[in-house]
Protein backbone atom coordinates (compact mmCIF):
# COMPACT_ATOMS: atom_id res chain seq x y z
CA UNK A 1 0.00 0.00 0.00
CA UNK A 2 1.62 3.41 -0.87
CA UNK A 3 2.14 5.78 1.63
CA UNK A 4 -0.29 8.36 1.05
CA UNK A 5 -2.70 5.60 1.90
CA UNK A 6 -1.06 4.34 5.48
CA UNK A 7 -1.78 8.27 6.27
CA UNK A 8 -4.92 7.90 5.36
CA UNK A 9 -5.69 4.94 7.88
CA UNK A 10 -4.15 6.70 9.79
CA UNK A 11 -6.20 9.68 10.01
CA UNK A 12 -9.51 7.11 9.68
CA UNK A 13 -7.80 5.39 13.15
CA UNK A 14 -8.29 9.16 14.70
CA UNK A 15 -11.49 10.52 12.93
CA UNK A 16 -13.71 7.87 14.74
CA UNK A 17 -12.99 9.68 18.63
CA UNK A 18 -15.04 12.61 18.04
CA UNK A 19 -17.78 10.79 16.78
CA UNK A 20 -17.29 8.49 20.52
CA UNK A 21 -17.21 11.89 22.39
CA UNK A 22 -20.48 12.65 20.38
CA UNK A 23 -22.40 9.87 21.14
CA UNK A 24 -21.61 10.03 24.71
CA UNK A 25 -21.68 13.71 25.84
CA UNK A 26 -25.24 13.96 26.82
CA UNK A 27 -25.64 10.93 29.17
CA UNK A 28 -26.22 11.18 32.19
CA UNK A 29 -24.11 9.01 34.57
CA UNK A 30 -27.34 6.45 35.27
CA UNK A 31 -27.75 6.55 31.64
CA UNK A 32 -24.17 5.82 31.04
CA UNK A 33 -24.20 2.89 33.15
CA UNK A 34 -27.42 1.95 32.25
CA UNK A 35 -28.24 -1.63 30.73
CA UNK A 36 -30.88 -1.37 28.19
CA UNK A 37 -30.12 -3.94 25.98
CA UNK A 38 -30.90 -6.99 28.26
CA UNK A 39 -27.74 -9.13 27.73
CA UNK A 40 -25.32 -6.24 26.79
CA UNK A 41 -22.90 -3.89 28.12
CA UNK A 42 -23.62 -0.52 29.47
CA UNK A 43 -22.49 2.55 27.13
CA UNK A 44 -19.37 3.05 30.03
CA UNK A 45 -18.47 -0.63 29.80
CA UNK A 46 -17.94 -0.23 26.34
CA UNK A 47 -16.07 2.99 26.52
CA UNK A 48 -13.67 0.95 29.27
CA UNK A 49 -13.60 -1.79 26.57
CA UNK A 50 -12.10 0.48 24.12
CA UNK A 51 -9.80 1.60 26.46
CA UNK A 52 -8.37 -1.39 27.17
CA UNK A 53 -9.16 -2.64 23.42
CA UNK A 54 -7.00 0.33 22.54
CA UNK A 55 -3.78 -0.06 25.49
CA UNK A 56 -3.50 -3.86 24.38
CA UNK A 57 -3.64 -3.14 20.67
CA UNK A 58 -0.83 -0.43 20.64
CA UNK A 59 1.04 -2.18 23.05
CA UNK A 60 1.17 -5.07 20.20
CA UNK A 61 1.47 -2.37 17.28
CA UNK A 62 4.46 -1.61 19.04
CA UNK A 63 6.33 -4.84 19.32
CA UNK A 64 5.19 -5.77 15.41
CA UNK A 65 7.19 -2.05 14.52
CA UNK A 66 9.99 -2.93 17.16
CA UNK A 67 10.59 -6.87 17.29
CA UNK A 68 10.95 -10.04 15.11
CA UNK A 69 7.71 -11.75 15.00
CA UNK A 70 6.36 -11.02 18.36
CA UNK A 71 3.86 -13.05 20.11
CA UNK A 72 0.37 -11.11 20.80
CA UNK A 73 -1.14 -12.60 23.70
CA UNK A 74 -4.98 -12.23 23.07
CA UNK A 75 -7.48 -11.19 26.52
CA UNK A 76 -10.88 -12.52 27.64
CA UNK A 77 -12.68 -8.78 26.95
CA UNK A 78 -15.70 -9.92 28.82
CA UNK A 79 -13.74 -11.26 32.11
CA UNK A 80 -12.12 -7.71 31.78
CA UNK A 81 -15.63 -6.32 32.20
CA UNK A 82 -16.61 -8.35 34.55
CA UNK A 83 -13.79 -8.06 36.80
CA UNK A 84 -12.31 -4.96 36.24
CA UNK A 85 -15.17 -3.17 38.69
CA UNK A 86 -15.75 -0.56 34.53
CA UNK A 87 -18.65 1.18 36.19
CA UNK A 88 -16.17 2.85 38.92
CA UNK A 89 -14.76 4.84 36.09
CA UNK A 90 -15.14 7.95 35.27
CA UNK A 91 -16.21 8.64 31.31
CA UNK A 92 -14.14 11.74 30.44
CA UNK A 93 -11.13 9.81 32.21
CA UNK A 94 -11.61 7.20 29.89
CA UNK A 95 -12.24 9.20 26.69
CA UNK A 96 -9.21 11.12 27.30
CA UNK A 97 -7.06 8.35 27.81
CA UNK A 98 -8.06 6.48 24.11
CA UNK A 99 -7.79 9.88 23.11
CA UNK A 100 -4.12 9.87 24.13
CA UNK A 101 -3.52 6.60 23.19
CA UNK A 102 -4.39 6.37 19.72
CA UNK A 103 -2.56 10.37 19.11
CA UNK A 104 0.37 8.99 20.50
CA UNK A 105 0.01 5.64 18.45
CA UNK A 106 -1.01 7.48 15.26
CA UNK A 107 2.11 9.41 15.55
CA UNK A 108 4.37 6.55 15.93
CA UNK A 109 2.42 5.05 12.79
CA UNK A 110 3.43 8.57 10.73
CA UNK A 111 7.16 7.42 11.77
CA UNK A 112 7.12 4.19 10.31
CA UNK A 113 8.59 3.19 6.98
CA UNK A 114 6.41 1.44 3.56
CA UNK A 115 8.17 -1.54 4.62
CA UNK A 116 7.17 -1.95 8.28
CA UNK A 117 3.28 -2.34 7.26
CA UNK A 118 3.83 -5.56 6.34
CA UNK A 119 5.69 -6.38 9.53
CA UNK A 120 4.05 -9.51 11.66
CA UNK A 121 3.11 -10.83 14.87
CA UNK A 122 2.00 -13.92 16.08
CA UNK A 123 -1.85 -13.55 17.83
CA UNK A 124 -2.10 -16.13 19.85
CA UNK A 125 -5.95 -16.74 18.90
CA UNK A 126 -6.04 -14.82 15.41
CA UNK A 127 -2.71 -15.87 14.00
CA UNK A 128 -0.33 -13.81 11.55
CA UNK A 129 -1.30 -10.58 11.52
CA UNK A 130 0.47 -7.70 9.88
CA UNK A 131 0.50 -3.97 11.05
CA UNK A 132 -1.56 -2.80 8.58
CA UNK A 133 -4.29 -5.39 9.46
CA UNK A 134 -3.98 -4.54 13.23
CA UNK A 135 -4.18 -0.72 12.06
CA UNK A 136 -7.71 -2.16 10.10
CA UNK A 137 -9.05 -3.54 12.81
CA UNK A 138 -8.71 -0.75 15.22
CA UNK A 139 -9.77 1.60 12.70
CA UNK A 140 -13.28 -0.50 12.68
CA UNK A 141 -13.22 -0.63 16.27
CA UNK A 142 -14.68 2.37 17.13
CA UNK A 143 -17.41 2.87 14.62
CA UNK A 144 -18.52 -1.24 15.88
CA UNK A 145 -19.08 -0.21 19.23
CA UNK A 146 -20.57 3.24 18.20
CA UNK A 147 -23.43 0.83 16.42
CA UNK A 148 -24.29 -0.52 20.60
CA UNK A 149 -24.15 2.83 21.58
CA UNK A 150 -26.84 3.57 19.11
CA UNK A 151 -28.67 0.83 20.27
CA UNK A 152 -28.74 1.84 23.58
CA UNK A 153 -29.42 5.43 22.97
CA UNK A 154 -32.88 3.91 21.05
CA UNK A 155 -33.64 1.58 23.96
CA UNK A 156 -34.04 4.70 26.62
CA UNK A 157 -35.74 6.45 24.65
CA UNK A 158 -33.10 8.59 23.15
CA UNK A 159 -32.26 9.72 19.63
CA UNK A 160 -29.30 7.90 17.79
CA UNK A 161 -27.18 11.19 17.77
CA UNK A 162 -27.30 13.63 20.03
Amino acid sequence: MPESSHAELIDAYLASLPRLRRAVADLSPEQLRARPVPGKWSTLEVVCHLVDSEQAWCHRMKRVIAEEKPLLIGYDESRFTAGLAYHQNELEEALGLLEGMRRQMARTLRTVADSAWSRTGIHSERGLVTLEEMLRAEVEHVPHHLNHIREKRRAMGLPEEP
